[in-house]
């Protein structure tokens, strides 16, 4: 299987990689080992594409009868685009790093091919018990790399602290499969029981970053746009695929009324924020978490409302055009322009790739509706103002950079237009708002732009600094200030465990226990 091929060619890239690393220590070509296996991983898996029917079962480990309760890596018409999103993503990540190469370690690359090889495996689970393990599998190795790139102690500890919110956000999908198997005799997204999703969907805004630990880590500004873009994304592709297998499961499966209705308002409430919050960010680097949070809650939200399409789009969306303009480091009066093309894949007009995300917005309406309409508008006009900001390249380039960095960089919004080609709604079957809602977002977008610029790009101060707060939870330090303090001790006595010789083993031993608990419950 191709797939499969593509995840051991990154693997295998990364340990050679190492070892060269160690054997020669001047060796000066990593970059060309990256490029190489990146491309050639990122071919195998569009091809793929040809030989998938509509689902097709590439991996399984457990008894025979328990096959429901195994652990399954299904390719199909979900996993399949999410993966090559992925697998572009880090073609672009690895060729656009050719204008910072020099700056850049080795390490940066190793550990993008190692976390997007976890991450493709991860988008590939077919159940929650699969789900469970690779998501665990990739929060281990995440922390793995920071700790071993990390030299700050704070940094180190709040690297750690990150750990442990993604892990609470897998012990939600614990219980979700616990509650799954003692309903239905399951861990099949498909027979997911409501209570069981409502635990699935507080793990994922857990893991999208709704805590504020999980801002920006790296030390290194190169690393930060290149690595950290790798790590943030592909955290967020391996959740937003189950969001999307549980749109297809809330099909069979009807909420009550007044619970979806206060957890789709909520939902709205924090996409708006956030989508507030990215737009008067600094710099497209320091509004990536709320880049990904405002377009997660667009993915939960169409999940809710069993639109698979919809969901899906968004999901897209947020890896090709989040990818591009988190890439775009180096932006003169010729790549501005390849910058701006990723607003095709948000802007959800007709015949563009997020057309699909509308099913979000389309009958049946409900006031609410109007938060993800205003969210989606700022969106969009956070990125025109991060994209059309100029930033000049550094001195002295050569012609050949000149060439791969822009080639890295519309590989992006090209494969996207591609893919959203391919699973085009049919436009029989499509709704009049449809073709009304997509044109009525870029109006008022552009309407937005065009005030912004006339009144100066003046930030309101204020009104930012409320909302920062807000995210950020700083509000609550008055709350809990008694408990800070042992809080602190924790968090100390704990990393200081884990950095420790004997640190991975309690990590291993932690996750062995929940693994045990899980198994237990499932059956196998």
């Amino acid at each position: 299987m191709f797939v499969l091929l593509s995840i051991t060619l990154l693997v295998l890239a990364a340990s050679a990689m190492l070892i060269l690393r160690l054997m020669r220590p001047g060796f000066g070509y990593q970059w060309l080992i990256a490029a190489g296996s990146t491309f050639a991983a990122w071919l195998l898996v569009l091809l793929s594409l040809s030989i998938i029917p509509d689902s097709l079962q590439i991996a399984s480990w457990g008894p025979k009868t328990a096959y429901p309760n195994s652990i399954i890596l299904n390719l199909d018409r979900i996993s399949w685009p999410i993966t090559a999103a992925v697998g572009t993503l880090l073609v672009a990540t690895v060729l656009s790093d050719v204008v910072r190469a020099y700056d850049l370690s080795w390490t940066n690359w190793a550990s993008s091919l190692c976390v997007t090889a976890l991450g493709i495996v991860g988008i590939l689970s077919g159940n929650l018990l699969t789900f469970f393990i690779t998501w665990t599998a990739f929060d281990l190795t995440v922390l793995v790399i920071l700790l071993l790139q990390l030299e700050s102690g704070s940094l180190r500890r709040r690297a750690v602290l990150v750990f442990f919110i993604h892990l609470l956000g897998t012990v939600c999908l614990l219980i979700a499969g616990v509650i799954s198997v003692s309903e239905n005799n399951s861990v099949l997204l498909e027979q997911s029981p409501p209570r069981a999703i409502l635990f699935v969907v507080l793990g994922a805004v857990i893991r999208f970053g709704a805590l504020p630990f999980t801002s920006n880590m790296l030390e290194d500004a190169n690393s930060r746009r290149s690595f950290g873009t790798i790590r943030s994304l592909v955290s967020m592709s391996i959740v937003t695929v189950l969001l999307v297998r549980i749109a297809a499961a809330l099909e069979q499966v009807v909420f009550p009324g007044n619970l979806w209705l206060g957890i789709f308002s909520l939902l709205g409430i924090i996409a708006l924020l956030y989508s507030f919050t990215w737009l008067f960010s600094r710099d497209e680097i320091n509004g990536r978490q709320a880049w990904i949070m405002g377009f997660g809650m667009l993915v939960i939200a169409s999940a809710l409302r069993a639109e698979v399409n919809s969901s899906l789009s968004w999901a897209l969306a947020v890896i090709f055009s989040g990818g591009l303009i988190f890439l775009a480091s180096v932006r003169d009066k010729i790549t501005v322009w390849i910058t701006m093309i990723g607003l095709l894949g948000i802007c959800a007009i007709p015949f563009t790739p997020a057309w699909a995300g509308l099913g979000l917005l389309s009958a049946p309406f409900n006031i609410f509706l109007i938060l993800y309409f205003a969210a989606l508008v700022l969106m969009i006009l956070g990125y025109t103002r991060h994209a059309t900001r100029l930033n000049p390249g550094p001195p002295g380039l050569e012609r050949w950079i000149k060439v791969v960095y822009p080639f890295g960089l519309i590989l992006l919004p090209l494969t996207h237009i591609g893919l959203g080609w391919i699973d085009m709604p049919a436009i029989g079957n499509l709704s009049l708002s449809s073709w009304i809602i997509g044109p009525m977002v870029v109006i008022f977008a552009a309407f937005g732009f065009v005030v912004w610029q006339r009144g100066g790009e003046k930030l309101p101060i204020k009104l930012i600094n409320m909302v920062t707060s807000v995210l950020t939870f700083s509000w609550m330090g008055s709350i809990f200030q008694p408990l800070h303090g042992y809080l602190a001790r924790l968090i100390n006595f704990t990393s200081k465990i884990l950095e420790g010789e004997g640190g991975f083993l309690w990590v291993l031993l932690s996750i062995v226990l929940l693994l045990a608990i899980l198994v237990t419950s499932v059956g196998i």
